[in-house]
């Protein structure tokens, strides 16, 4: 363990004293406690109580928890445990871990989310406490009999600031998957959604003010309901502006806690036809990058008027949009309001064709000089997705770059399917450091899934389809469209599978449980291969349906296996995505 701890420090750049360890737990008898203030958070005791829990999974030992120290040495958990701290500026979600003197260790954040996301990090730290997977089967927990904690110094700030991966939730600490996110600090810090429906409901606009509302070929939209999100708002429209603000004030005028605000557009086209021969008419004739009709001029000034509007009540505020589609562009002038956020949305698997990496970076930078931060929106789909989806490498290039050109906020579409075995686990750790070494990262994951020898199998089964999707997807300029995604619901890809990444695949997947070294190890793997059993009958069931033959064994055998999983506690989100969407669902293949 000391030895592990060690090569993590020195790749992190920790700085290590050679004053004497601090004795937590020594042949399985705890000699420390554990303090936390009086008056600390409901939070902070929680993330006590779990520090306390694991260490007693761990070594055996129960480390009691008090708001006085106690034993020989303590660890001192949140703001106001330890009074000779003075003060530190952290990161809301950053935190120290210091060795105060040879008895006494402090665990402190920039806020209680900081705090709890310091735990967790002592856990993988000194404990190699790992959560591979949701549920206790992707739990790893080491068996020590003592644990010694080196004399260090390690302050820890998120590169991104906020790091969002959909469906997760982490405040929603009741779903494995959501506690899963929560332990691996993926944690949203700004809201970003198609939020225009709600700033103007149709039940409320669409009489008082149908202006509001937009021009298509001549004739005035007007929404069916409130959950009608076909339209987007005549941005020109007079009073347009003073409306969305008195929202807005409205708004935080019941939530005055939160710190932004959401002006993305809905999630459709149509906007409104602008007025001839006006400068919104010759913009909206101008195709953007992504092939859209331009309409940033028009939006971009609307949401400067709205923000500026908006401040004189509650300044500090932030706002975050949707750069996409018609919006994708910065606006001519180049420049929005300081405290807009744009999340500029890309699928970025796609830099593994030079022209729209190119494209994206080239947007990033239009963005970069327009506003003062900036977010990636991002489609990192799994669930309908029916070989393992991964590209670890790709990840990493571009997240460090995306780093270097004021990307602070992240926002992904996982919706997982865990036969893709460390992929959110990376993306996990890269958003809180993308400047990691992605192939440590693997190697961690792939070791204490499966061990060191299974561990090289398993390593082997994921970089064949981290080459399909890096490489093989874009063979003869594949995927180049600029306005297309790998679209989610058409399984045309499975067709370019070549027979051996299947044979390949079945031989190092079973090697890896072979060589799994313990229970634990073995039983992940094999719920790994539950998952590739799918993947493998889909590229089989569906090879044999496009030359004619429907209703293949491998066909039902796949409908079997899904059917099996739609309650799994680790499979059914894509599960049911799958039979849910007839061109994957593949009930004739």
């Amino acid at each position: 363990m000391r030895k592990t701890f060690l090569l993590l420090a020195l790749l992190s750049g920790v700085f290590i004293s050679r004053v004497q360890a601090i004795v937590i737990v020594k042949n399985k008898v705890a000699v420390s406690g554990i303090v936390v203030a009086k008056d600390a958070s409901a939070q902070v005791q929680a993330a006590a109580k779990m520090l306390q829990l694991y260490l007693q999974k761990s070594t055996g030992a129960t480390v009691p928890v008090s708001d006085q120290k106690q034993g020989t040495s303590n660890l001192y958990v949140g703001k106001g445990a330890y009074s000779g701290m003075g003060n530190i500026s952290l990161d809301e979600d950053g935190f120290l871990l210091q060795s105060v003197d040879a008895n006494n260790f402090v665990i402190l954040g920039g806020s209680d989310w900081g705090t709890e996301f310091g735990v967790y990090d002592f856990l993988e730290r000194f404990v190699g406490v790992r959560w591979l997977l949701p549920t206790d089967l992707g739990t790893v927990i080491p068996k020590l009999s003592t644990l010694e904690i080196p004399s260090v110094k390690i302050v820890e700030k998120p590169v991104f600031l906020s790091r969002a991966l959909s469906p997760i939730v982490i405040e929603k600490n009741t779903t494995p998957l959501n506690q899963w996110g929560r332990v691996n600090r993926l944690r949203s810090r700004v809201t970003v959604s198609h939020n225009l429906k709600n700033l103007f409901p149709p039940a409320k606009y669409t009489r008082s003010n149908p202006e509001f509302y937009p021009m298509i070929k001549g004739r005035k939209l007007l929404p069916k309901d409130n959950n009608d999100q076909a339209w987007q708002p005549d941005f020109a429209a007079a009073g347009i502006a003073d409306a969305a603000s008195k929202e807005i004030v409205n708004w935080f005028d019941r939530n005055k806690n939160v710190s932004n605000f959401s002006l993305g557009i809905n999630d459709s086209g149509n906007f409104s036809e602008p007025a001839a021969n006006t400068a919104n008419a010759r913009s909206m004739a101008q195709k953007n990058v992504m092939g859209f009709a331009n309409a940033s001029d028009q939006y971009y000034s609307w949401a400067n008027s709205v923000i500026s509007k908006v401040r004189k009540v509650y300044p500090g505020k932030k706002y975050t949009v949707l750069a996409y589609t018609s919006v994708a562009e910065p606006p001519s002038d180049k420049k929005v309001d300081k405290d807009i956020i744009p999340f500029i949305a890309f699928e970025r698997i796609r830099w593994g064709n030079d022209g729209l990496k190119k494209t994206d970076q080239e947007l990033t930078q239009r963005w970069e000089q327009a506003a003062e931060t900036l977010g990636w929106y991002d489609y990192v789909y799994g669930n309908t997705y029916m070989v393992p989806r991964v590209w670890f490498h790709s990840m990493k290039e571009y997240l460090s770059w995306g780093n270097a050109h004021k990307v602070k906020y992240y926002y992904g579409e996982l919706y997982p399917n865990w036969g893709e075995g460390p992929k959110a686990w990376v993306l996990a750790k890269l958003l809180w450091n993308p400047n990691q070494d992605v192939d440590v990262l693997l190697n961690d994951w792939y070791t204490n899934a499966a061990g060191k020898q299974g561990g090289t199998k398993l390593k082997a089964f994921y970089a064949i389809w981290e080459k399909f999707w890096s490489q093989d997807i874009f063979a003869n300029n594949g995927n180049s469209d600029t306005r297309s995604r790998i679209t989610f619901f058409n399984p045309s890809y499975l067709a370019s599978v070549p027979d051996d990444y299947l044979t390949q695949s079945d031989k190092l997947i079973g090697d890896a449980y072979k060589l799994a070294e313990t229970e634990q190890q073995k039983a992940l793997v094999s719920k790994l291969t539950q998952m590739w059993t799918v993947y493998r009958t889909s590229v089989i069931a569906y090879k044999k349906y496009q030359k004619g033959s429907r209703n293949s064994p491998e066909g039902r055998e796949r409908l079997k296996l899904l059917q099996s999983l739609t309650s799994d506690l680790i499979y059914s989100l894509p599960a049911n995505a799958i039979l849910g969407r007839a061109t994957v669902a593949g009930k004739d293949w």
